[in-house]
């Protein structure tokens, strides 16, 4: 019974124990579901304010990579920027190229417009030369009669104020006939045309020029033409002869300065067996009045004269002392004198056997060979264009005493001259202004052919 009793006592105990073993297991339990609530709750809360600041990170990435992305569309711009100027550069560049190129056809077309032109004009002047031609065979008869009415007695023979007979001058419709010559090649055809030019432009109302052109075998026809187009505009005044000279003193010694035409003038005489007298003037001079009164210039048995030049030793070494040295560049020449006196073989054989002396190329076969029949004109014909009154002394002072110049009449032909010769500079270089530049070139205006005379005139390379 005892034993039943403790057995009951343990059941009951154990049961009591179950029961708070139980309630405490409960409550535990539940203080542990609400820590983990609680825990739950602030995990919830750490990965909310994780998940909140995650973004930020994300966003600054994308941010970054959004600039990113915008500096490179910046760069890509920039780039298309500066390629479409370069582009532009280019296209800018070949715009010009087109443009240049269209103007050099533009031109092209002027200049072709403008040659025919130049050909029509010259055709229509060539039919009425003809005209003229054909108007004054008929005319002759008249012209003869009217002739007797003039203020000189041509058949009488009245003498002028220098003794020449008027007679062995040729007379042409009631004027003056004066030979004048120059030579040329292909190089010298500008400042021959203004030389030409400038010649007729200061003709008298009574003088007509025939102007004798030698040429080089080489030389082009559409030169000749611009020769002949002062004929064609003062034909009033002057007719254009050209004589081309073939191989003629092709032997002779030339330079960068002197060419093979200088020695045409020593076949003058030969040339023109019609002509008693003639004006020989260089290319690069220039007339600034009528030569009448150079053609009647009394000579006194001179076959040449001319202007003096700088050097009086120049032919010393041929044993000449005390002589006499003239410029060619200008010269009043005798033809008959020179006919007469079989001065061709003369010239043929002093430049057969002294050819490796010569050193003034034409002019000093002129002043040996014609030593005792040359001499001086007026200053005024062939003064050179000194650069000042300077100049004019000291060419002066460099003369033989006895064949000096009077100063005042040397300085007022350098001032006033009739004929000027550019030695050095020459005015259509255009680099260096000097004496008569200006009217040099006034006188190039009035020829057709101005701009060509600018641009195409010889420079100091060529000589």
């Amino acid at each position: 019974m005892i034993y039943n009793k403790y057995f009951i006592l343990l059941v009951f105990l154990s049961s009591i124990g179950g029961i708070l073993i139980s309630f405490l297991n409960h409550n535990l339990d539940g203080q542990i579901m609400n820590n983990n609530d609680e825990n739950k709750g602030d995990n919830n809360e750490l990965v909310k304010t994780e998940e909140k600041k995650m973004p930020k990170k994300e966003d600054k990435k994308e941010e970054k990579k959004e600039e990113k992305k915008e500096e490179k569309k910046e760069e890509k711009k920039e780039e298309k920027k500066v390629n479409k100027k370069e582009e532009k550069k280019e296209d800018k560049k070949e715009e010009k190229k087109e443009e240049k190129k269209d103007d050099k056809k533009e031109i092209k077309k002027e200049k072709k417009k403008e040659d025919k032109k130049e050909d029509k004009k010259e055709e229509k002047n060539e039919e009425k030369k003809e005209e003229k031609k054909e108007n004054k065979k008929e005319d002759k008869k008249e012209d003869n009669e009217e002739e007797e009415e003039d203020d000189i007695d041509y058949e009488n023979g009245e003498k002028t104020e220098f003794g020449e007979d008027i007679n062995k001058l040729d007379i042409i419709k009631g004027k003056l006939r004066i030979a004048t010559s120059y030579a040329t090649d292909n190089n010298y055809v500008y400042p021959t045309l203004v030389a030409m030019t400038s010649l007729v432009e200061k003709a008298g109302k009574y003088t007509y020029y025939d102007i004798y052109v030698m040429l080089h075998p080489e030389f082009k026809e559409e030169y000749k033409r611009i020769l002949k187009s002062v004929e064609i505009k003062h034909y009033e005044h002057c007719s254009v002869i050209f004589i081309n000279m073939g191989d003629k003193f092709k032997d002779q010694k030339t330079d960068k300065r002197i060419s093979t035409p200088a020695y045409y003038r020593l076949e003058l005489h030969n040339l023109l067996p019609n002509v008693n007298r003639i004006i020989w003037m260089d290319s690069d001079t220039m007339v600034f009045e009528d030569l009448t009164n150079l053609i009647k210039l009394d000579m006194k048995g001179k076959y040449m004269l001319g202007f003096l030049d700088s050097l009086p030793d120049a032919i010393k070494d041929f044993g000449i002392k005390d002589a006499i040295v003239i410029c060619s560049g200008v010269l009043l020449i005798d033809l008959d004198a020179l006919r007469k006196n079989n001065i061709t073989e003369k010239f043929n054989k002093f430049m057969k056997e002294k050819r490796d002396k010569i050193v003034q190329h034409d002019q000093t076969i002129i002043n040996v060979v014609l030593q005792d029949h040359i001499g001086t004109m007026p200053p005024k014909y062939g003064v050179w264009a000194f650069e000042n009154n300077f100049g004019a002394i000291s060419h002066n002072n460099r003369q033989r005493p006895r064949l000096k110049y009077n100063m005042n009449e040397l300085l007022n032909a350098y001032h006033h001259p009739a004929i000027v010769h550019f030695i050095w500079p020459k005015p259509f270089w255009r680099k260096r202004r000097h004496t008569f530049y200006n009217e040099w070139w006034a006188i190039a205006k009035k020829t057709d052919y101005y701009n060509d005379i600018y641009y195409k005139s010889p420079s100091p390379k060529l000589l």
